[in-house]
């Protein structure tokens, strides 16, 4: 195999790893969000003005890291979409391993 289709295949693998890491940390991250919303739906947690304006303000931070995440995880697919699909990483699955 060329040196230059080595290092595109090296490219495409670490994307592909830091793409799963993405995804798990995005994972994680709507985990926490639906545990704020719902602190903040229901409310008998969050005690004064000064605690719900900290619940909204921890509910927008945290979608504006799925965000964040989700801009990355575009950015990678873009990028690296043709490279998967003509050959697709070993692990399909998703997970890091």
């Amino acid at each position: 195999m060329p040196l230059a289709e080595t290092a595109r295949a090296a490219d495409a693998s670490q994307g592909a790893y830091f793409r799963a890491a993405l995804a798990c940390e995005r994972e994680t991250v709507n985990a926490d969000l639906a545990a704020a919303l719902r602190v903040l739906t229901e409310g008998n947690q969050v005690l004064g003005l000064g605690g719900m304006a900290r619940a909204r303000s921890n509910v927008r931070e945290l979608e504006n890291e799925v965000r964040e995440l989700d801009r990355l995880i575009s950015a990678l697919d873009l990028r690296f979409s043709a490279r998967w699909s003509a050959d697709p990483p070993s692990s399909s699955s998703g997970r890091l391993e």
